[in-house]
């Protein structure tokens, strides 16, 4: 696998349009429980790295993804009360939204399943301690 940037306008501009669609769905994944952040993230940052090494300092620089995606490069994890933090907020949407529908119970058991995949998903990943030292930043500027 080929992990430079590219140099052909057109597969940069693919990249590019992908990382954003990427980044678009990850923003998406905080909003709604079954689609996940961290691995649109991590994507796009891999498809801005090789259309647009701009764009790709410009994520790992933001305050909002780039600590996380610091960490996932240097330690393959992440940190303990993000984790946390995602469990809940999975938890929290799935109760209220099971309260607030009419599903049929057949319908509400596939929606557990697909949730407690999430939930595993989760709970997998590897996890660092709150106190780790935070790895140093990847991308300078």
């Amino acid at each position: 696998m080929d992990l430079r940037p590219v140099t052909d306008p057109l597969r940069g501009f693919l990249f590019v349009a992908g990382g954003w669609a990427c980044l678009g769905l990850a923003v998406l994944g905080v909003l709604l429980p079954f689609v996940p952040t961290t691995p649109f993230v991590l994507l796009a940052s891999y498809c801005f790295y090789r259309g647009s090494p701009r764009i790709h300092a410009w994520l790992h620089r933001s305050k909002t993804f780039g600590p996380t995606l610091d960490d996932w490069q240097h330690y393959h994890g992440i940190r303990r009360s993000l984790k946390h933090r995602a469990i809940m907020m999975v938890l929290v949407v799935v109760a209220v939204s099971l309260f607030l529908n009419s599903l049929a119970w057949w319908l509400r058991w596939i929606f557990l399943a697909a949730v407690a995949v999430g939930l595993y998903v989760i709970w997998s990943v590897p996890t660092l301690p709150d106190d780790a030292p935070r790895s140093p930043r990847t991308i300078s500027g």
